[in-house]
């Protein structure tokens, strides 16, 4: 019974990391959209608002999925990423 309540948060919250990851990739697929020169002008305006709206809900979703303990992790690594580059880039600047 443990093994089954495990392996169920193990792969809620798997998905909600791949929830997260659609939602930036979403973010290029809207460009590719817009840019398209075979949609009219109507469609290259309302397909990235569906795509955005559509990565809103995955973010929603993979917040939710992720579980909070998932999402300060991702914060820590990314400060931690944030404060190597701007300090690297600050120490070749003196």
């Amino acid at each position: 019974m443990k093994n089954t309540i495990l392996l169920i948060s193990l792969f809620k919250r798997a998905l909600g990391i791949f929830f997260l990851v659609l939602n930036y990739l979403s973010y290029g697929l809207m460009v590719k959209v817009a840019a398209d020169s075979d949609l009219t002008a109507t469609e290259r305006v309302f397909y990235p608002i569906l795509i955005y709206l559509a990565g809103w809900i995955l973010v929603i979703a993979g917040v939710y999925l992720a579980g909070p303990e998932i999402i300060d992790k991702i914060k820590y690594y990314f400060k931690l990423a944030w404060r190597t580059v701007f300090k690297k880039n600050n120490d070749n600047q003196t």
